[in-house]
Formats: C-alpha cells, structure tokens, sequence
C-alpha cells in the first residue's frame, strides 16, 4: 500500500509547480521522501521559495540530493497534480487503517467491553475517513472544461486514434481517451485478432500501446502479427513448413515489428499488477493505449465472496485508470452461451452485469448468418456509446491471416 512513483510526482508538484494541498509527513513512506517533504514544509514556515536549489540546501546531509531532486520529474507523465495528490491520500488511508484493523486484532481476545472497543475504533476510522480532499471550485471545473473544447476544437482533424475498421471509425470517430471500452464475442470469432489489429494499426503511427494478453503466449500474439503482416499462413510458421522466400518475409516482418511501439506482456495476471505495468509504462513511455485480452482471465489480489463482485471491481479499477491516465483501455470479454443462438446484447456479458455499467462503449463481434468459412462476413455491432449513437457495420475475417478487412463500397 506505497507506491514510490506516486510519491516522487507529488514531490515534483510541490517543489516545481508550487502546488498547493494538504499533506502529513506520514503521506510518505520512504526515508529520502520523507526528509524531502519535511523541507518543503520548513521552507513554507519560513515563508522562503521552494525550489530545487532551496530544498537541497536544506539537505546537505544528504549525497546526490541534486540527481534524486531531478529524477522526480520521471514521475508525472500524463498526471495532474490534483490526480497525483488523491492518489496519494487514499494511500495514506489504506496503510492507516491497515494499521488501526491490526492493532484492534491484537485486543479482541482481551477486551473487557467489547462495545466500547467497537466505538473506538469507529470513532478511529472516522478520523481516518474525515482526511478531506482538495477538490477542484466550479470555476476551476469550468476553465477546464472550456480547456478541453478548445483543444478538441484544434484538434477536430485529429485520427490518430482512428482504428483502420473505416465503417466502426465512422460511427465512433476512433477511440477517445478516458473511455473504456468493451469487445464481446464468442470462442472462435476473431476477437483477439480485433485488438491486436487496432493495435498494430495505432502503433504505427508511433502512439505506444501495451498489449496484455492472458490467454496467449507472447509467441502466439507475434506471431499473429507477423501472418497478418505478410500474409503467410500462421499454420506455416507453427509446423515449419515456410519456404525460403517466406522465410525471408517473416524476418523481415519481426524487424519491422521491432521498430513498433507496442508491448506485449503475458506474464500480468491480477488487476493490481495491471494497474501498477500500466503506470510505470505510462511514466516511462507514455503509453497511449492498453489492451486487455481478456477480462474475465484477470484475478484479484483482494477476496471477494463472489465472482461477479470480483470482476466489477476489476472493471471499476479500469474505468478508473482511463481517468487516470487519461488513455482508452480496450477489454476484450467472453459471452455467456446462450449469445450464440441470437444477436448478442448486453445482458450477454459474462459474469457481471458491471462490464455494461462501467464501460463507455460495448462492441460485439458475431456472424448473423453463415458464409464462406475461410473468409466469413461478420457483424460489428457498437451496442453501447455513451458519448454517440449505436449501430452495425460488417467486416471480412479473414482466419488464415488474422486480419479483418473493411467491405469496400462501390
């Protein structure tokens, strides 16, 4: 329940941009952080500048104080300090009231009035829980607001999150930051292949983009790429069976791969080390997309008494780290049975009606009727967009390649 990076940035924001807001010593964990916030605070009881320069010499105990103060900027890609510093404090309350749950264990087999006990440590966490949280004024949310609009006003002609499926971009205008969005499909209908094209796609254009698969093996995800990218058979590549021209192709495929800003990762396998990957790539290499392959594979480190309550806490974590990181997440999501004997709807979604409730968009991905095998006609279906209207388009998937192709219109 610490996290060094958030630490560092709050760091930042006080020492670099002089930002306002209430802290305790105790909101830091580390020795270093602490001594530095500590500073900050004598500097402002002396009514004397913050800076780098000011902060160090009230360190000068402290070896390469210069180097650690400089790093401290690392940590705030894409944050706000508003973001950073409630981050901060629910930290500090989780660790508090870890603290308050231990000590009370340790008195129950001895406590003489049990209800006065109980009080106590009522009136304890209320402490805890009345910490309050600078929140922005309405005039604030306003010249933010206003912010946002004038930008997308700048930025009207901005595709770069535009997914390469023309007809869905139409009915989306791409994917959009701090939305979460949800792909549903049964076994077999090419919903990984979806993802990692909308990935491969927005890569290209340098925006970096994690892929975390809990399904596949990174081998098997390159490999869908590199069949999508040259148009060999992935069969061929699993057997060995490529010819020496082919061969040739998939190196050179992997070498234009490499050169791509996209991560690809196995090895996450509960909600919170998502969220921590996705931070440290956020601050490293500020990444502007994450996919998740797929959502009801993930776990929790926390227990829950039931599977559906674990899964809308994992779909709430999401929706939050959009805010957050101010990015889309796309999570792809398996459908309950009876979704294969009709048009998927909502309700459809497997284990927690949740995923409908936190998610932005809901795109499904089925065949309403039977056509070629090798390159089926499949339905697109956006069933839910908060921000804009719902609608079908159709695409070819093409199996052998793992590519969808958009329908040209004459």
């Amino acid at each position: 329940m610490q996290d060094e990076e958030i630490e560092k940035a709050m760091l930042y924001y006080l020492i670099f941009e002089n930002y306002e807001c209430e802290l305790i010593d105790a909101d830091f964990t580390t020795r270093l952080n602490k001594k530095i916030f500590k500073a900050i605070q004598n500097l402002k009881q002396a009514k004397e500048e913050i800076t780098m320069l000011t902060v160090k010499n009230k360190l000068t105990d402290e070896k390469n104080i210069l180097s650690y103060l400089a790093t401290l900027s690392e940590n705030i890609y894409s944050t706000t300090a508003e973001s950073v510093y409630k981050k901060l404090i629910e930290l500090t309350k989780k660790r508090q009231m870890q603290k308050l749950l231990n000590e009370s264990a340790t008195k129950i087999k001895d406590a003489e009035n049990i209800d006065i006990d109980i009080e106590k440590v009522i009136k304890e966490l209320n402490k805890i829980e009345d910490r309050e949280i600078k929140e922005e004024s309405l005039k604030e949310q306003i010249i933010d607001t206003l912010d946002m609009i004038e930008k997308n006003m700048k930025n009207k002609n901005d595709y770069s999150l535009y997914t390469g499926m023309l007809d869905l971009d139409q009915l989306t205008c791409g994917l959009h930051n701090e939305e979460l969005t949800i792909i549903g499909a049964r076994p077999g209908m090419g919903k990984t292949t979806f993802a990692l094209q909308i990935a491969d796609y927005i890569a290209k254009k340098k925006i970096p983009v994690m892929f975390i698969s809990l399904e596949m093996s990174e081998e098997q995800i390159i490999t869908k790429l590199i069949a999508k990218e040259t148009r060999i058979n992935s069969t061929k590549m699993r057997l060995g069976t490529l010819t020496d021209q082919e061969a040739v192709k998939v190196y050179e495929a992997g070498a234009e791969l490499e050169e791509k800003s996209l991560y690809i990762t196995s090895n996450l396998r509960t909600i919170q080390q998502i969220e921590v990957e996705a931070r440290k790539l956020k601050n490293k290499k500020n990444i502007g997309l994450i996919i998740i392959d797929y959502i009801q594979l993930i776990k929790s480190s926390q227990k829950f008494n039931l599977r559906e309550q674990e899964v809308a806490d994992i779909t709430r974590t999401l929706k939050l780290l959009t805010l957050e990181l101010k990015i889309p997440i796309i999570g792809l999501c398996q459908l309950n049975r009876n979704a294969t004997r009709q048009e998927p709807m909502l309700s459809d979604l497997r284990e927690s009606g949740a995923i409908e409730q936190d998610a932005d968009n809901v795109i499904f991905i089925y065949q309403e009727e039977e056509t070629d095998a090798a390159a089926p006609v499949v339905t697109i279906k956006l069933a839910k967009q908060r921000a804009g209207s719902t609608g079908k388009v159709n695409m070819i998937f093409r199996k052998v390649y793992s590519e969808f192709v958009n329908i040209i219109r004459r």
